[in-house]
């Protein structure tokens, strides 16, 4: 059959199209899962600490044993993944993950609240690689950095907007008749879970799984676009693994530790911000209503948002994610270190914003496992990888936890992070030269490809 090569213009344009469909409800449906997650985050210092009676230590074990039950439960969902398809599969998870966070607002102690949340990383277990496994599937390696960074970005709407909604909501349920038997942490988190219980709906009506099912497409569009996936994936040369095989693979593992110290440094963000920003008023002299702390708490992630967009058009251009994750990993370093000898508020803004550039650079790392592994193997390596980074957020939580309470303040934990973020850089180079060992081409931005002319390609330009 013979080969042309397609028009860089056709690749892009049906590039956008597919992103314009495909990433809004993916980062939406990210959204609510990630707020559910790291609601006690908003909840522990706004009376939940209190009612309780839980110290820090606790705290950070509370919004940690949710990853017990996650990764343990991960990776063997991962057959039961690719048998259901993402559409049902997520609308499953949504669901009984929606009414456990129900349940947990009524949590009456700690010992109910350990044993909820483990169950509620049980339900969720999944639905991340799920999600992962969707948007790799539906871009080529040059446009998955700029889909992976849209979903995160996402989810750091959540550290952005979320302590101010929470904050909102919390408010809004203290001023509720029945406020002091159903406080307005406990509304914060029965709202969450009617939410995610909500959102099955728009997953089961709006994922959409191949080009041939996109109504959106049309006829020579869904074949032009099914040669471009195709052309991109031989380019990759990447050989097919099982599940099984895949779990054996040195390399699966290693590229999830790499995960987990760059996870590490986000999720420390993200649950520990608003703490740290809460004690602006003792460590500085200043004083913060809820809202002014929870429009400060957010400033970090919003420059490390834009930061990652600017990532991602680099790593399309360039291919070379691994050293920009590696780069971005080492910045915040430097960031963790600045954190310990900050003067006044704003510096500390800048020097968490940095933390935040390292974590928020982990979004080019599934683009990265993508280029490594593929088919059933993809998405048990994304399992594997996502589940070690996920870890971090036990570990995270717990040890700030456990070093706050020991130290009386947040330095050893960042001296921690800067650690775990070198090892980060180190593995990130691995990964990239992991990547470019085997693929025929880099996958670039406006890279021609060669693909094989069928009825419909006959329409592409040349």
């Amino acid at each position: 059959m013979e080969t042309r090569a397609i028009d860089p213009a056709i690749v892009r344009n049906l590039s956008r199209k597919v992103m314009w469909r495909i990433m809004p409800l993916a980062g939406f449906l990210g959204l609510v899962a990630f707020l559910d997650r790291i609601s006690l985050a908003f909840a522990g210092p706004q009376g939940m600490n209190d009612s309780l009676a839980m110290t820090a230590t606790m705290f950070g074990f509370a919004v940690g044993i949710f990853t017990v039950g996650y990764v343990l439960f991960e990776v063997p969902t991962a057959g039961l993944a690719t048998k259901a398809g993402s559409r049902k599969w997520i609308t499953k998870i949504l669901i009984t993950w929606g009414l456990l966070q129900c349940v947990i607002a009524f949590a009456p102690n700690f010992e109910t609240l350990i044993v909820l949340r483990f169950l509620l990383g049980v339900a969720e277990a999944g639905f991340t690689p799920t999600i992962y496994f969707y948007i790799t599937a539906w871009f080529t390696r040059a446009y998955r950095p700029l889909a992976f960074v849209i979903y995160g970005s996402t989810i750091a709407l959540s550290s952005i907007f979320g302590p101010i909604i929470s904050a909102g909501l919390i408010s809004a349920g203290n001023a509720l008749p029945f406020a002091e038997a159903f406080p307005g942490w406990r509304f914060l988190l029965l709202f969450l879970g009617l939410l995610a219980v909500a959102s099955a709906i728009p997953a089961h009506f709006g994922i959409v799984e191949t080009p041939k099912e996109a109504r959106w497409l049309n006829d020579t569009e869904k074949q032009q676009y099914a040669d471009i996936l195709a052309a991109d994936a031989k380019g990759a040369n990447i050989e097919h693994q099982s599940i099984m095989t895949t779990i054996g693979d040195w390399r699966a593992w290693v590229l999830g530790l790499g995960f987990f110290a760059i996870n590490y440094a986000s999720y420390t963000i993200q649950v520990w911000t608003p703490t740290v920003v809460t004690g602006f008023q003792e460590q500085f002299g200043t004083t913060f209503n809820m809202f002014q702390s929870a429009l400060l708490a957010g400033i970090p992630m919003l420059i490390a948002m834009i930061y990652a967009f600017g990532l991602s058009w680099i790593a399309g251009k360039t291919g070379q994610s691994g050293i920009l994750i590696a780069g971005s990993a080492v910045l915040g370093g430097i960031g963790c270190l600045w954190t310990t000898v900050a003067g006044d508020p704003s510096v500390l803004i800048i020097a968490l914003a940095m933390v935040g550039m390292a974590g928020m650079s982990g979004n080019l790392y599934m683009p990265l496992v993508s280029r490594v592994f593929a088919g059933a193997g993809a998405y048990s390596a994304i399992a594997i990888v996502n589940s070690l980074g996920a870890a971090a957020s036990f570990f995270s939580p717990i040890v700030t936890g456990y070093l706050i309470d020991t130290t009386g303040n947040t330095n050893a934990g960042f001296y921690f992070i800067a650690g775990l973020l070198v090892i980060g850089a180190a593995i990130a180079v691995m990964a990239q030269r992991m990547a470019a060992k085997t693929q025929l081409t880099d996958g670039k931005f406006d890279e021609a490809q060669k693909l094989p002319v069928t009825a419909a390609a006959q329409n592409i330009r040349t």
